[in-house]
């Protein structure tokens, strides 16, 4: 994610009809005017929304980009990459629509610095959260991700292998409880055999994706990697799993998930072996929220950035609390 330091630098440029320098700058590498494009949100990336389309597309598309500088940038120019080739097998992803200079993935110039940008044409298809979710569909979604690693499959190239989740972080922590969780899931790791790994998505979640009938096409590649299957169908399911991966939040629809995961697969991954790569994502989490909240308390109350500021890291206080549970919930079941 990105860090609430550039998120703050952003939305200082952003007038009151959402519009930005910044991103007329980028946008204008997709040959749209100024001003057409408006803030959407930022958090692994920015996006922006030109409603009217760019150059050569009638139809809404969504710019996202990162500062050059950012620790995701690498990941957002192999995502893109490997989202450019995925769409050019014409596997379930959203369309990438190339910059004025034909390129999918350009670097621009703008007021804060120079930026990685991509923009991804919007997906005519339904949203769909939890509380839609039934059965055959959690099927059809494990059907997707499974689809996702198969035609990943040949562009293993592209990506690199995900990072080892950073416990030796909290190996030391002043929170004893977190501390000794990342010590017991440092020999949990150790312990679980290799496995074959898959081009993995990494983050297959339902806000990542758009229906078409039965079949959910995503979108942000930005943490693809090579992983082991069940990490990536852990990184997927989280919604499913609910605060206490060992008693599910959905169980039926879990089920349902890997079921369907794995008669497209044939890889069959179970609710207990999701658990140490949930706990590890857990891990990942807490760390991360530590460096994402990077500016001291006195800047978060500062009148031009509220009320959304300190209420964005309020909420990454409390995801940083909800996957502490998660990490020791885990941990326990795994001992």
């Amino acid at each position: 994610m990105l860090t609430l330091n550039q998120i703050r630098a952003l939305r200082r440029t952003v007038d009151d009809a959402w519009r930005s320098p910044v991103a007329d700058a980028v946008a204008a590498a997709w040959g749209a005017p100024a001003g057409s494009a408006l803030l959407w949100r930022s958090s692994a990336s920015h996006v922006v929304v030109v409603p009217g389309g760019v150059r050569g597309v009638d139809r809404p598309v969504y710019l996202r980009f990162v500062p050059e500088s950012a620790d995701g940038a690498r990941g957002f120019a192999r995502g893109t990459l490997l989202h450019a080739r995925l769409s050019a097998d014409h596997a379930d992803v959203a369309a990438l629509v190339p910059s004025s200079s034909g390129r999918l993935l350009e670097r621009v110039a703008t007021p804060l610095g120079d930026v990685l940008a991509a923009a991804v044409r919007r997906v005519d298809g339904d949203e769909t959260d939890v509380d839609d979710l039934t059965p055959d569909l959690a099927a059809a979604w494990g059907r997707g991700l499974a689809r996702f690693h198969a035609a990943a499959a040949r562009h293993a190239d592209v990506v690199d292998t995900a990072p080892a989740p950073p416990l030796a972080a909290l190996l030391d922590d002043a929170d004893d409880a977190l501390a000794t969780a990342a010590a017991a899931l440092t020999r949990t790791l150790r312990d679980v055999p290799p496995a074959p790994l898959v081009v993995g998505h990494g983050d297959h979640e339902l806000d990542n994706l758009r229906w078409r009938d039965w079949r959910p096409v995503c979108f942000d590649l930005d943490e693809a990697a090579r992983r082991p299957a069940a990490a990536d169908v852990a990184s997927a399911v989280r919604d499913l799993l609910g605060a206490d991966p060992t008693t599910p939040a959905h169980p039926d629809l879990l089920d349902a998930f890997l079921d369907g995961f794995a008669r497209t697969s044939g890889t069959v991954v179970t609710p207990h072996a999701l658990l140490p790569h949930v706990a590890a994502l857990a891990a990942s989490h807490v760390v991360d929220v530590r460096r994402v909240l990077d500016l001291p308390p006195d800047d978060l109350v500062d009148p031009a950035d509220s009320p959304w500021l300190p209420d964005l890291a309020d909420r990454l206080r409390a995801h940083a609390a909800t996957q502490r549970g998660i990490l020791l919930a885990a941990t326990r079941a795994l001992a």
